[in-house]
């Protein structure tokens, strides 16, 4: 069988750049790959086939953007790697389209956006996998500076444990959690209420993998079952008491983000930017809490990372 790789790119100089690169980074002994090449959202989805182990897409198109190329793929080619390698800046970008088939985010401009462009086509082919969840631009680094902290301390368990009840009080809600994003998982770390039982949950599952995205580190779900990224698991949701969601990043002070703090409502909830700065405050001591108490992340992040 061979396999294909699907180039998409309005811009015919940019496209011709990176099948070049694609061609030069699969030169050699291994398995024998077809390049394609698409202007358009409807020429890449007539070039997509069930051989199609991974496309690179633009995300602005003349009849579309790239995520309608990667719900094409997703039908035609459901096991095959999506990276978005764009100009578009990604603050512009708006995640709701992502509607669950999450691609990863290359700048086209970045210093080493081509050689980690390489890197993720090979590493999606070689692993026959794709997330299905979005991670931030500096995920290497997050999860080793998560490594490094001791959190299965029962003294940092007992001290975060008192912040959820405290921001579960604060909000006049029955559930709040300090969440962990591992590198396949989120594992309650501390909880106020049932949703201890939980343990862990896939990242796929779980609202707080988009939180530690959000650049004022604060996300606010009003309605789980009216938003596009979570309305295939709203059910679940609300077998749990979520129907209102609001989380706060937990952040080093190197400025990586291992997890939130979340508080849950039942029901439909407005927040207010007052509830959010309160969270972001009870989500900062929670942080100031596991670097005292769990130690070595913040000197981890510093050693072993580069930004």
């Amino acid at each position: 069988m061979v396999r294909r790789i699907l180039c998409v790119d309005p811009d015919d100089a940019a496209r011709a750049d990176t099948v070049a690169a694609l061609e030069a980074e699969f030169d050699g002994p291994g398995p024998t790959f077809e390049f394609s090449t698409a202007a358009t959202v409807a020429d890449a989805t007539g070039a997509l086939t069930p051989n199609t182990v991974a496309v690179i897409t633009e995300y602005e198109c003349p009849d579309g953007t790239g995520f309608d190329v990667i719900d094409a793929a997703r039908s035609a080619c459901p096991d095959a790697g999506c990276v978005l390698y764009t100009d578009t800046d990604p603050d512009t970008i708006d995640t709701t389209e992502l509607r669950g088939a999450i691609t990863e985010y290359v700048g086209k401009g970045s210093a080493f956006g081509a050689d980690r462009l390489m890197q993720l086509v090979r590493t999606t082919i070689e692993t026959g996998s794709q997330r299905t969840y979005p991670v931030p631009q500096d995920e290497a680094e997050r999860l080793a500076a998560l490594r490094a902290y001791d959190l299965d301390s029962r003294a940092v368990v007992t001290s975060i444990k008192r912040i959820t009840d405290l921001a579960a009080d604060h909000f006049g809600v029955d559930q709040a959690s300090v969440n962990i994003i591992g590198e396949h998982s989120q594992e309650f770390l501390a909880c106020h209420g049932a949703i201890d039982d939980l343990g862990s949950l896939d990242r796929e599952d779980s609202i707080c993998t988009f939180t530690i995205l959000e650049d004022d580190g604060v996300l606010a779900v009003p309605d789980v079952t009216d938003d596009p990224r979570f309305e295939s698991r709203s059910d679940t949701f609300a077998e749990l008491g979520i129907r209102a969601y609001l989380g706060a990043s937990l952040t080093s002070s190197v400025g990586l983000t291992i997890g939130s703090l979340c508080v849950y409502d039942d029901e439909p909830r407005n927040f207010s930017s007052e509830d959010k700065s309160s969270l972001r405050d009870f989500a900062a001591v929670a942080m100031e809490l596991v670097e005292l108490r769990a130690g070595g992340g913040t000197a981890a992040a510093t050693d072993g990372g580069t930004r």
